[in-house]
């Protein structure tokens, strides 16, 4: 779980400073620009998700193992 908020914390920066320096310094054009931000977002949702579902079906084996969920 730990690895992916990192992950998705990494993502999440590099879209920002990408964006910072692409507003300065028109590194990329407009049409990489937003496909590398599309690709970023949809690769954070996928990492995140797939975190969070991992971390609701540990947690409800874990009460079934504890004997509070039948």
């Amino acid at each position: 779980m730990k690895i992916a908020y990192i992950a998705c914390l990494a993502m999440f920066t590099l879209a920002a400073v990408l964006s910072i320096f692409e507003l300065w310094f028109d590194l990329l054009g407009w049409y990489a620009y937003s496909k590398v931000m599309i690709t970023l977002g949809l690769i954070f949702l996928v990492v995140l998700g797939i975190a969070l579902a991992r971390r609701e079906y540990l947690s409800d084996n874990q009460l079934r193992d504890d004997g509070y969920i039948d």
